[in-house]
């Protein structure tokens, strides 16, 4: 089953959609590329393409940059 998007979630997603691609933000959230990309399209946000020169490596990744550690209730979207 699916993993829902949290309002947590999409905001992460529309932080990070800014500067990385699809596969970097799925890898980083332990998400599909699909279910991020077809999440980015509904919410209408563009998607950087995969490059070397922009993508961290995984372990390199600054989450706490874009990440809310404040909780929210699981939103269905």
């Amino acid at each position: 089953m699916a993993k829902r998007w949290s309002v947590v979630d999409i905001s992460d997603l529309k932080n990070l959609a800014q500067r990385y691609s699809a596969q970097a933000i799925a890898e980083k959230m332990d998400r599909t590329v699909g279910g991020v990309t077809f999440k980015a399209h509904q919410l209408g946000l563009p998607l950087k393409a995969r490059s070397r020169a922009t993508d961290p490596e995984f372990t390199d990744f600054d989450w706490t940059e874009s990440h809310n550690m404040s909780s929210a209730s699981d939103e269905r979207h």
